[in-house]
């Protein structure tokens, strides 16, 4: 990508290491745009610099993501939202995080599927189970939170009662199999930890998602031995979320070149490391899922979430594992993917507006499905009905989650385990796209209120460090205010 800045002048980017698989990611692309029913009233500054969130956004959240702390156990290098080096704390009031969670519900016709709380590390605010059973009573279809896991290592105890509280999924940060990558990437010893985090977690009934941020010649060796820990896991890892390294801070350009690490990279690694799935047969964006989307709503007349993204923001591909012959099958290698969305999308148009006729429509273009399912080529057990059960379920998202240990039992008796892969670049200032940012649909809940697109919060336009100022009390008042009310700062591991 070439760029030219009237101060600084002319410069290129990499955003993709293979044109093959860029372009066929822009290809896969059948999302259908809409915007927010509920934008931000005013004049605004053009986007971005106006962001929070406008009529010119393309995309109504998917998931939201609220920061209850930006105080953590960790000192990583690598992080941006870091209280020690600001000298500043963020921490939101449990009344501030209702009316963020308002917020969130309130942005479009259709509440946000999915709810993350982040920080800093989210199981040290004072309230985290509060802010959880706050979240569990709007009913989201899933409560995550993006933590280290420290907490839940150090006290099982904890998992139980966040699970009784409402949260599904643990978004854990996973860069490695290897102590010496932990050393670098966060300053500590950590894989014993994630092990015991896990494990208490999965007793609980809370699967865990491995986050692993991946920066090339740092960790990207570690890419198959991750897959193979989920893979032997499955029980208690529902998937992985690689994250290539973002930059949020000054790097050159040399610097920064040995060190990107592209979605195509991640492709290529996982195939050559792992040969579980190929670039350019198994991975598709989440705009490619979209079809679905459409075709319920004209079903059920009443709109539903869209997986409306940029093509080139994320991919991802669905490993169907069977954990007693040790076999992994990617779902694109016995379904035929693409002309499965394209007749989805031709069946939803068809009957959008025919009252009458549509679910006898749809069942009829399910059986037609059969001509893209190979028998031949799926997993011993796995018939067409099996996927078909397997798309009403990825359909019927918002009722999978309501009871973890209910869930944990049905998938305990399923002969199959289904790990999901996927893959969100989310931008920095140097690959910053603004078509991009107008189709996020991962957004933030600032403490102003506001609705920011992720990449817009924390690069770019960059508009959490000026949001967070309003909120933000100096370190030392905060430690001033701890030792007065006789609560303890957690001690910091590393």
């Amino acid at each position: 990508m070439d760029k030219c800045c009237p101060k600084h002048g002319p410069y290129r980017e990499l955003i993709s290491t293979d044109a093959k698989f860029f372009t066929l990611m822009l290809q896969r692309d059948r999302a259908h745009l809409r915007s927010v029913t509920n934008p931000l009233k005013g004049k605004q500054a053009p986007c971005p610099n106006g962001c929070g969130i406008c009529s010119e956004h393309r995309s109504p959240p998917i998931m939201v993501s609220i920061d209850l702390t930006n105080r953590c156990n960790l000192n990583c290098p690598i992080c941006f939202a870091n209280a020690n080096v600001r000298g500043e704390i963020v921490e939101l009031t449990i009344d501030q995080v209702c009316q963020m969670l308002d917020s969130a519900c309130n942005t479009d016709m259709v509440q946000p599927a999915c709810l993350q709380y982040g920080g800093g590390e989210p199981t040290i605010h004072p309230q985290f189970l509060e802010a959880l059973r706050e979240a569990n009573k709007r009913k989201f279809a899933q409560i995550q939170i993006a933590t280290n896991g420290i907490k839940f290592a150090q006290d099982s105890a904890l998992a139980a009662q966040a699970s009784e509280a409402g949260l599904n999924i643990a978004y854990m940060q996973f860069d490695g199999m290897d102590d010496e990558v932990y050393r670098k990437t966060r300053g500590c010893n950590l894989v014993d930890i994630k092990l015991r985090a896990i494990d208490n977690l999965y007793q609980a009934g809370i699967r865990t998602v491995l986050v692993p941020t991946i920066v090339k010649g740092l960790n990207d060796n570690q890419i198959g031995k991750i897959t193979n820990f989920a893979i032997n896991n499955i029980d208690k890892i529902t998937g992985i979320s690689w994250q290539p390294v973002a930059f949020t801070g000054r790097i050159n350009h040399h610097s920064r070149l040995a060190q990107r690490f592209t979605l195509a990279d991640l492709a290529r690694e996982i195939e050559r490391q792992t040969g579980f799935a190929q670039m350019y047969r198994d991975w598709y964006p989440f705009c490619a899922a979209d079809p679905f989307t459409r075709l319920i709503e004209a079903v059920e007349h009443t709109p539903q979430t869209a997986l409306s993204c940029s093509p080139i923001c994320g991919v991802a591909t669905y490993l169907i594992v069977d954990p007693h012959q040790h076999k992994v099958f990617p779902l694109p290698a016995f379904v035929d993917v693409e002309p499965v969305m394209k007749s989805l999308a031709e069946t939803a148009e068809q009957i959008k507006n025919k009252r009458f006729l549509r679910k006898l429509a749809v069942a009829q273009k399910l059986k037609d499905l059969r001509q893209f399912f190979h028998a031949d080529r799926a997993p011993s057990g796995w018939t067409f009905e099996t996927f078909l059960d397997f798309v009403t379920d990825f359909v019927d998202f918002r009722k999978r989650f309501n009871n973890n240990q209910a869930r944990k039992k049905i998938s305990a008796e399923n002969p199959y385990k289904v790990l999901l892969m996927v893959s969100m670049h989310f931008q920095d200032v140097y690959n910053y796209q603004l078509d991009r940012v107008r189709r996020c649909v991962v957004h933030c809940v600032a403490p102003n209120g506001r609705l920011y697109p992720f990449c817009s919060y924390n690069c770019g336009p960059y508009h959490r460090s000026r949001v967070e100022k309003q909120f933000a009390i100096r370190l030392s008042e905060y430690h001033a205010n701890t030792a007065k009310n006789n609560t303890l700062v957690p001690d910091r591991i590393g």
